[in-house]
């Protein structure tokens, strides 16, 4: 009979179909082997690139003007034919090489320094809290009883034997 390898769970399978495949999923060898097969590969995902844009991107920010978005600081210029875009959803400046079209989100020839400079920190939390807004008055149009209406006319009422609505 054959065996299949199941390169998550490090083991054979004796049966290569969806249902088999599915319930061998669902213990917990496969899970914990998914996870410390992640977890392996986890230093090396966060020191590649972008580890690497990551780190420029903090650096370049607490360094960019914001009124004028020119950097200051130790930053050299863009090589020839590279173009700095801004990425409106998450607001991070990203690199376009105009000949080959290549994008980037690591500034090319960039290396921020050793220690690099703290993230700026999210405007969100330097906002004071909401204020609690108080109930509105008892006078309100919120807290008037329901209006009364008249009883409907003679025929138009609940059928017989049943009461009147609470």
């Amino acid at each position: 009979m054959p065996r299949f390898f199941d390169d998550y769970s490090n083991t054979y399978l004796t049966h290569d179909s969806a249902a088999g495949r599915k319930q061998q999923r669902r213990g917990w060898k496969f899970r914990e082997n998914f996870k410390l097969h992640y977890q392996s590969h986890l230093k090396e995902w966060q020191a590649g690139p972008m580890g690497l844009a990551d780190a420029q991107q903090a650096y370049l920010r607490a360094h960019r003007n914001p009124a004028s978005g020119q950097i200051g600081g130790s930053v050299p210029p863009l090589p020839e034919g590279w173009q700095e875009e801004l990425d409106d959803a998450t607001g991070a400046y990203y690199y376009v090489h105009e000949e080959s079209g290549e994008r980037s989100w690591v500034r090319p020839n960039f290396v921020p320094p050793a220690g690099g400079a703290p993230p700026p920190p999210n405007p969100n939390f330097n906002r004071p809290p909401p204020r609690f807004q108080q109930p509105p008055p008892p006078n309100t149009q919120f807290n008037r009883p329901p209006p009364s209406f008249p009883p409907p006319p003679p025929g138009q009422g609940p059928p017989p034997g049943m009461g009147v609505p609470p």
